[in-house]
């Protein structure tokens, strides 16, 4: 009799904390989402008289980059086209300050993403993504488990064909995809390899093509597996710990903490990139 009642007592001990768990995952997810998007907690300024000028001061790119969030290379980029270039700045300024419906979904059975809708519940782009160019990185913080922000990296192996090397989720094979879902994440960032040729951020991003396409994703890479493998040895990835690999290829530690797993926070946080856009996060600390 003492034996069955102990056996009860300790079902309903485990079915309890089954139950807890499950509600703190629910309910720190519900906290998690409601900061898909940081907009700026400061006003909107008027850009059209430091976009008419001849040349721009650092005070000058500041200021673009707490306005538009955009980075030095973008901004050049984007005068680089004329009229053009400065009417999508002043676009793009108005997306970055702009409130953002967003839903949030399953895109796994543990993990969920948020994406922008439109009036009609479809996803939709609220804003425009920066010039790109071959071996840029696109991080989101619009991934969770829970009420950890997991997030999701991708690197850019085609900038004129914008097309994204990426390894995206459990039973699925890294792989080619478009950027069309990175304009609907509520928040991003395109960061780029700093002080470095464009040739040789094009060569990573050929590199990678080689030796990281059509790989198994692994998320204990780095734990259960070695987190370096040279090239064409590569046996498991996911998504940062790919970006990360594309770049120790070459020579180049992107994680900043140089943990065992390598995360999106930890590449956003590199010294070694510099940030060309930033989107739905405080410029002045884009992943805390």
């Amino acid at each position: 009799m003492e034996k069955k009642s102990s056996r009860r007592w300790i079902a309903f001990l485990s079915l309890a904390l089954l139950t807890c768990i499950v509600c703190i995952f629910f309910i720190s997810g519900n906290f998690a989402e409601r900061s898909a998007h940081i907009p700026p907690d400061y006003s909107m300024s008027d850009l059209t008289g430091i976009l008419s000028g001849s040349a721009l001061t650092e005070a000058d790119y500041r200021t673009l980059y707490n306005q538009a969030g955009l980075g030095k290379p973008a901004v050049d980029a984007l005068l680089a086209k004329g009229a053009a270039g400065r009417q999508e700045i002043l676009e793009i300024q108005q997306a970055f300050f702009a409130s953002v419906p967003y839903e949030c979904t399953w895109n796994s059975p543990i993990s969920k993403e948020e994406h922008s809708i439109g009036p009609d519940g479809y996803w939709q782009p609220d804003t425009q993504l920066a010039p790109l160019e071959d071996g840029d990185i696109l991080i989101t913080k619009n991934s969770h488990i829970g009420g950890w922000r997991n997030g999701h990296a991708a690197l850019v192996i085609d900038a004129e064909s914008e097309t994204t090397l990426e390894s995206v989720v459990i039973g699925r094979n890294s792989k080619t995809q478009d950027y069309d879902k990175w304009r609907t994440f509520p928040s991003f960032l395109v960061l780029r390899l700093k002080d470095t040729p464009k040739e040789e951020r094009a060569a990573i991003a050929r590199s990678a093509m080689d030796n990281l396409n059509d790989i198994p994703y692994y998320f204990p890479a780095g734990v259960l597996s070695p987190k370096y493998q040279p090239p064409g040895s590569v046996t498991g990835t996911h998504c940062s710990h790919l970006v990360w690999l594309a770049y120790a290829h070459f020579g180049y530690d992107l994680d900043s903490d140089s943990g065992m797993i390598v995360t999106p926070k930890d590449i956003a946080n590199s010294p070694l990139l510099e940030i060309v856009q930033i989107y739905g996060a405080d410029p002045d600390s884009p992943w805390p």
